[in-house]
């Protein structure tokens, strides 16, 4: 296993598995990459040759390719300078050096045209308006003969009845009271409860 790890060493690959659970192996891996920092071509061993041929082929293509362009620019400039004495009696053209762009704002997003909101329609209870029953939990709505928790029960309207509006508001005990007309009769039906759950809610 000694000579395991130090061949994997010159080739740059470990071996997790004996690295971990092998001394031998381990010990021949560390020994072969420490001799392999303190040698002066150590970067040439493994991997470490292919980067370095890598390199050498950049900068020599590099270099051949600023040869071929230096080359070219005398040729560039006889070819102007040839061009400029073929036509001495050619006029002057006045260059006009020309004006920079002025650069203009475009927002990234178009702008939003805000379009009107229609105001929402809010309905409140009238007398003459119509109303339904609601919220009572499959309970029956009372109509009493007067506004208050005393007056006695006259009609009973069922959850999802509509029932018209007849008179009111009057309030008694706490309550909002309005008198209101169903299939079985009129009564005064309170508006809401004291928690807030409304009972009669207006639908015109």
């Amino acid at each position: 296993m000694y000579e395991r790890g130090v061949a994997d060493a010159e080739r740059g690959e470990l071996h997790p598995f004996y690295y971990q659970h092998y001394y031998h192996y381990r010990r021949g891996y560390d020994q072969a990459r420490r001799r392999m920092r303190h040698t002066p071509l150590s970067f040439l061993t493994g991997r470490g040759w292919l980067l370095t041929i890598g390199v050498m082929l950049v900068v020599g293509l590099a270099a051949v390719l600023g040869g071929v362009f230096r080359s070219q620019i005398p040729q560039w400039r006889s070819w102007s300078n040839a061009e400029e004495v073929a036509s001495p009696g050619a006029p002057e053209v006045e260059t006009v050096a020309a004006q920079p762009l002025q650069p203009t704002r475009t927002p990234l997003f178009p702008t939003a045209v805000p379009s009107a909101t229609p105001a929402p329609i809010v309905r409140t209870l009238r007398v003459g308006g119509s109303a339904q029953v609601a919220n009572t939990e499959g309970r029956a709505l009372r109509g009493r003969a007067a506004p208050g928790l005393k007056a006695p029960v006259r009609v009973a309207f069922a959850e999802g009845e509509q029932v018209r509006i007849l008179e009111g508001p009057v309030t008694a005990d706490g309550y909002v009271w309005w008198r209101v007309e169903g299939q079985n009769g009129a009564g005064w039906a309170a508006q809401q409860s004291l928690e807030g759950v409304v009972w009669l809610v207006p639908v015109e």
